[in-house]
């Protein structure tokens, strides 16, 4: 599976369809033995409550320019939250389900 097949997943939480898969956070550790640059992992995957398609870069919290895009951005990007990988369920190109504890976090990029 690619990681590209889980954007527009819908997400589910007990059985209740909560958003959809917006975008796919990825850490890159410093450094991986024998490599100049660590190998990615996922790390979690953004969920919004509604299909907005991409942040298009807006989610960072100093992207203020052009005023009048950034505010559309945000506006549509509302009750967006990140979902840690570990708190995913299952995980297929169908859906992604949410553990029912699973914790909501800001989808916001310094």
């Amino acid at each position: 599976m690619y990681l590209a097949e889980l954007v527009d997943a819908p997400v589910l939480q007990a059985g209740s369809r909560i958003g959809h898969v917006v975008d796919v956070r990825l850490f890159v550790p410093r450094h991986t033995e024998g490599q100049r640059v660590g190998t990615p992992e996922v790390f979690g995957v953004v969920v919004c409550p509604r299909r907005t398609g991409s942040f298009l870069g807006f989610e960072r919290t100093d992207a203020r320019a052009p005023a009048l895009l950034a505010a559309f951005f945000r506006w549509r990007a509302r009750g967006s939250f990140l979902v840690l990988w570990d708190d995913l369920a299952a995980v297929s190109k169908d859906a992604v389900e949410l553990r029912p504890e699973a914790m909501r976090w800001s989808p916001a990029l310094a």
